[in-house]
This record gives C-alpha cells, sequence and structure tokens, in this order.
C-alpha cells in the first residue's frame, strides 16, 4: 500500500462507520460505540493532517472528506434521536430545523453536481465549527442518557441544527456566484472568498498591462 493512499482510506473508513454508530449507541455495553466514535473523530483530524505532510492533497480525497463529514453528521443526529427517543419527546421545531436542514444540503448537492460536475460540500469556518458541537453532542448524549434535561437536551440539539444550516446558507450563496473553474471545496468563508476574488480581478488589467 503506498503511503500517498493513507489519508483516503481514512476518509473512506470513516462513511461505513458513521453508519453502525446509531445501532452501537443503544448498546448496553458503549465501549465498542466509544471506540468507533474516537476513531473517527481522529481519523477526521489526521486526514487532512497527512494528506498536507504527504503533498498528495487532491480532489478525490476532499470529496471523500465531505461524503465522511456528511455520513458522520446525519448518523450522529439520528443516534442522538433513537438513543434520546424512549426517554424524551423531540420538540416539533427541531425535527422542523433538522428537515430543513436535509433539504437545504440535498439541494447544495445537486445544484454542485449540475453547475461543476462535482460531488461534495464546501468547508467553511462555519461548518467547522458547527461540527464540533454535533461530535461532541453525541458521546455526551450516549453516556449520560436518561440524566439529560429535556428542555435543555431540545434547546442544544436546536441549537446545533440551526448553526448547521447556517454553515448551509453561506455554501449556498458562495455557489450561487462561484463561475465555472472557480470550485474549490477548502474556504475560509464567504466574505473572504468574495474579497479575495474581487482582488483578484482587479489586480487582472495591470498584470495583462505590465505583460503587453
Amino acid at each position: 500500500m503506498k503511503v500517498k493512499h493513507i489519508p483516503n482510506i481514512l476518509s473512506f473508513s470513516r462513511i461505513p462507520l458513521a453508519v453502525t454508530l446509531p445501532f452501537l449507541a443503544m448498546l448496553e455495553n458503549k465501549l465498542w460505540f466509544l471506540g468507533v466514535f474516537a476513531y473517527i473523530g481522529i481519523s477526521d483530524v489526521f486526514d487532512g493532517i497527512i494528506a498536507r505532510k504527504l503533498k498528495c492533497e487532491s480532489d478525490f480525497g476532499e470529496k471523500l472528506d465531505s461524503i465522511g463529514d456528511g455520513a458522520y453528521i446525519i448518523m450522529a443526529i439520528v443516534a442522538v434521536i433513537v438513543v434520546m427517543g424512549d426517554v424524551i419527546v423531540i420538540a416539533p421545531y427541531t425535527f422542523a430545523l433538522f428537515a430543513v436542514l436535509m433539504v437545504g444540503r440535498t439541494i447544495n448537492m445537486v445544484y454542485t453536481w449540475v453547475k461543476f460536475r462535482r460531488v461534495g460540500f464546501i468547508h467553511t469556518r462555519s461548518t467547522r465549527w458547527a461540527s464540533i458541537p454535533i461530535f461532541i453532542l453525541l458521546p455526551v448524549t450516549v453516556l449520560l442518557g436518561e440524566s439529560l434535561d429535556v428542555g435543555l437536551f431540545n434547546v442544544i440539539l436546536a441549537a446545533l441544527v440551526a448553526m448547521t444550516t447556517i454553515a448551509q446558507v453561506e455554501e449556498t450563496f458562495i455557489l450561487r456566484e462561484m463561475k465555472q473553474g472557480e470550485y474549490t471545496m477548502s474556504l475560509k468563508s464567504y466574505w473572504e472568498w468574495k474579497r479575495d476574488r474581487d482582488l483578484v480581478a482587479a489586480e487582472a488589467p495591470e498584470r495583462e498591462e505590465a505583460t503587453a
């Protein structure tokens, strides 16, 4: 096995493992759940680091990373709802926010394919920040279970889904303004991307005059 394939293997492995989270979360013995959860988190951090260190970053690797992240977020929320379903009543607004998130995510994915012929999601600073609390919520919910306060749980869950929705809206604005040949999955934010893009456009005539 070539070393350069390690980041892609780590990214791909998260996809099937994420699907097992709801089932592992229901086990009385939480050791398997915590092991898989820890592996997903560690591999998500190190696949990018390893790819940059080995200078083997690629569009395919970014796609796998995006799919792995998306699979985890969806399965994590499903696992939380499954685990807490017999303990508390999930507030209707939480389900509504989750539905909006899923519909919006699907629209962005289809739009990305139609416009750029790409599969994946744009990674911005807001996306990364939104994923951290969701990552933390799952083990807390599974381990604490019935001791969680109902009202607090619903507020936290709704807030996390709302944060992810905000990140998704930012992605929509970026996709709408991106032109063919500009597509990239890694950006800091909409405003910084737009600023840098406008700066490059403003400097283009000066470079053309200098080379004429």
